[in-house]
């Protein structure tokens, strides 16, 4: 079974369905087909590739409220790269640094956490960055909606054309 990523009707993604779910979608003429994964999908009366992006014909007003704070989407809001020093990170070497520590107060929100690596992390210690000398490559915000999925990109189930619809 493959992931179909579900975009909008404005080309936003809203998340992602099973490709039967897809298949019903498009049969019923509630999407349209974006883009294709190579797999073929055989029935006795038919053969058909299966979708990789499908879009719905109507927007569906999705309001979005980011949960409680998850170290993933932490991590993937920023894209698993030290937000000090920019080196990519695994889990083996990443770590949640709080640019106000949590020594002088801070919490552990979305604003004031970034991922960091354990160099950056040690050498800011409990100081704000500019204490230690240090700058962040972006200001941290609330993690879209995406952040959350549990899919990683150039794995099996990531489709190139995905790259396309989610912003930086």
């Amino acid at each position: 079974m493959k992931r179909v990523l579900l975009l909008n009707a404005d080309w936003s993604p809203l998340h992602f369905i099973t490709d039967m779910r897809a298949i019903v979608l498009l049969y019923r003429h509630k999407a349209d087909q974006v883009s294709l994964w190579d797999d073929v999908i055989k029935s006795p009366t038919t053969t058909m590739q299966l979708p990789a992006t499908i879009r719905l014909v109507k927007y569906v007003n999705k309001r979005w409220q980011a949960p409680r704070f998850k170290r993933r989407a932490l991590f993937n809001r920023d894209g698993w790269t030290c937000q000090y020093c920019s080196d990519k990170l695994t889990w083996k070497n990443i770590t949640i640094d709080h640019i106000k520590p949590k020594s002088l107060g801070g919490k552990t929100t979305w604003q004031n956490c970034v991922a960091a690596c354990n160099h950056c992390n040690k050498k800011k210690a409990n100081q704000w960055p500019e204490e230690a000398g240090m700058s962040l490559l972006k200001k941290p915000a609330v993690p879209q909606s995406y952040h959350f999925w549990n899919i990683t990109v150039g794995s099996d189930e990531w489709h190139d054309e995905w790259a396309q619809f989610f912003q930086k």
